[in-house]
């Protein structure tokens, strides 16, 4: 064989070689469930979660219309799973959920805009994530006149939001590099004892991982001393009191309906600031514009293991039903319990 062919075939060969490599360790790389782990490329083996999660009965994951619900939830990610809402059902109420994308900035005009979508319930339930909160309360500030349209629920899960952890599997459908990039973001973050920024050449310094103090008593993840948490948690402005009296203000404005402000705090609040928002909790608290969820957070994140998934933003199935039996509370402290004639 020629030289020029036989240094041909050599790097043919090599880089064959590190293809087949690449893939393997890919197809052997856990799939990312969580919305960290996969943002991140960080190991779903290492930060998935292994802890049973409450059963939530299909009976109790419905949705209504607006104009057919008692409590109309506008709401965010949080939302979506019809978990937390369905101690509210359970409990007789019908509950119909949209986005706050469907319903574009909450403005001078809600209460007209309610009776616009046919709303003829007695309660609003304002569900948001803390991170989001300030800019859609700016929003609210600044507008008059919200836009008259149709408006429709999210449509309801077909299957119980409350499963399982997901079975080991073989990843299919990555990337090429996506084996590579985990095994190098978790490495780091695992040889590491503070704070990791994982770079993403598209998001940037998206999440980042961290110590968290008695972890393992609050994550079920293998890696449990350590968790992953969005970085918007700490570059978003914080919340303050003037936000509670403004909100304070909007659920007046909204009568004779009743609003009730559903306030999730971040992750981060919850594991590492715990501090955070504190003014504005309090000060919303006095004002009664909603169940105090930051200071029901701190009382319970070491007694309920993965409150929040460890390898996502969100409360876990543990966490949606906690929270919701205290909205649950809090509706029926607010509301009339409600008769047979009204159970679904």
């Amino acid at each position: 064989m020629h030289k020029p062919a036989r240094i041909w075939l050599g790097v043919f060969t090599a880089g064959f070689a590190v293809i087949v490599a690449l893939f393997l360790v890919t197809l052997f790389t856990q799939p990312a469930e969580g919305g960290l782990t996969r943002i991140g490329r960080v190991s779903e083996t290492a930060f998935g979660w292994r802890s049973v999660p409450p059963p939530i009965p299909m009976t109790a994951v419905r949705g209504w219309e607006p104009a057919e619900a008692d409590i109309l939830v506008i709401g965010d990610s949080f939302s979506m799973y019809y978990a937390w809402q369905s101690p509210l059902v359970a409990a007789g109420y019908k509950v119909a959920t949209t986005h706050w994308d469907r319903t574009g900035p909450l403005c001078t005009d809600f209460p007209a805009w309610l009776q616009s979508i046919g709303f003829h319930g007695r309660l609003v339930i304002l569900e948001s994530i803390e991170r989001l909160l300030p800019e859609r309360l700016e929003q609210a500030q600044a507008c008059a006149t919200m836009a008259r349209r149709p408006l429709k629920s999210l449509p309801v899960p077909t299957a119980s939001p409350s499963q399982p952890p997901p079975p080991r599997r073989l990843n299919w459908t990555s990337p090429l590099m996506t084996g590579l990039v985990t095994w190098r973001n978790t490495r780091q973050i695992v040889r590491t004892d503070g704070v990791v920024d994982v770079e993403h050449e598209r998001f940037g310094d998206y999440i980042f991982s961290s110590p968290v103090a008695e972890g393992c008593r609050q994550f079920s993840s293998p890696v449990c001393d350590k968790s992953l948490f969005l970085t918007a948690d700490r570059t978003n402005r914080e919340l303050q009191p003037a936000d509670a009296d403004f909100m304070a203000a909007f659920a007046r404005r909204a009568a004779p309906v009743q609003v009730m402000w559903m306030v999730v705090p971040n992750k981060t609040t919850v594991y590492l600031d715990t501090r955070n928002a504190r003014a504005f909790a309090d000060r919303a608290d006095a004002l009664g514009v909603g169940p105090d969820l930051f200071a029901m957070a701190q009382a319970q994140r070491l007694n309920i293991i993965d409150l929040y998934w460890p390898n996502d933003t969100h409360w876990s199935m543990q966490g949606q039903v906690y929270f919701g039996g205290r909205m649950r509370e809090a509706v029926q402290a607010a509301l009339a319990v409600p008769s047979s004639r009204e159970r679904p």
